[in-house]
């Protein structure tokens, strides 16, 4: 209810209900040209897109030849004749092994002699003169237990004795070393 003039109350009517539009089947497969328009044919476009190329004294009621396909064409346009895709095998990760370096090197070692008896090597960063200073605890071979030096050339560690006599040459790459012992022959290893 609103408020209307000299104090009467007008009531408000409500809004008509809404009518759908019409709808009307519309065909689309044929249109029809604008009103005012003649209806004539034109001919098929002769340049652009969509235009058909008639060869010179063909009438455009004759079939047109086709070209003959190609056969790369053929077959790659027949299912079933395309050669199957075969994945490679995986092949193995192989992870370089990389060089031992002198700091990877130095620390404390747990040596394996001969006869399966395990003592402690210390391969110092200290300079001996030319060599590095190493040091054993507990070995039972007394070549080992006269290591006092140590040196790394490429992938081998070599143990020195007092006096320069080469002692074991182990090979190997990060946490293992193997050899022998040079006055026995007895295998020696070593690792952290």
């Amino acid at each position: 209810m609103l408020p209307g003039q000299g104090g009467r109350v007008v009531q408000a009517s409500p809004p008509p209900p809404l009518t759908p539009a019409p709808s009307a089947d519309v065909d689309t497969t044929t249109l029809a040209p604008p009103p005012g328009l003649p209806t004539t044919s034109l001919p098929p476009p002769t340049s652009g897109p969509g235009a058909t190329y008639f060869p010179q004294g063909t009438p455009p009621s004759q079939p047109l030849p086709q070209p003959a396909p190609s056969r790369a064409g053929s077959v790659a346009s027949a299912p079933g004749n395309l050669p199957p895709i075969s994945e490679p095998a995986p092949s193995p990760v192989q992870q370089p092994q990389s060089a031992p370096t002198r700091s990877s090197v130095t620390g404390n070692w747990s040596l394996t002699e001969g006869a399966g008896t395990r003592c402690r090597i210390t391969l110092s960063s200290a300079p001996k003169l030319d060599l590095y200073g190493a040091g054993t605890a507990g070995c039972a071979a007394k070549e080992l237990q006269r290591v006092n030096a140590w040196e790394l050339s490429g992938s081998e560690v070599i143990l020195y004795e007092p006096g320069g006599g080469v002692v074991a040459r182990l090979r190997g790459a990060g946490g293992s070393f193997a050899g022998v012992s040079t006055r026995t022959g007895a295998p020696i290893s070593m690792a952290k």
